[in-house]
């Protein structure tokens, strides 16, 4: 099941430095672009997906 609800294709965040994010990689998020856990009846069914989880840190100078 692959973007079925017409979810942008691409999506720019800015995370502040030190912030954990869960990002939906399903599609089938109702707060999509984040993770609500969507993915687990997915899951259930068959398919293998689950968020991708990014914590921001400070860039190196």
């Amino acid at each position: 099941m692959i973007n079925t609800k017409n979810r942008p294709d691409r999506h720019n965040e800015d995370i502040p430095v030190g912030k954990t994010v869960a990002f939906c990689r399903c599609w089938q998020s109702d707060k999509f672009p984040y993770c609500d856990g969507a993915h687990r009846r997915l899951n259930s069914e068959g398919d293998s997906v689950g968020p991708v989880v990014v914590k921001a840190v400070a860039a190196e100078s």
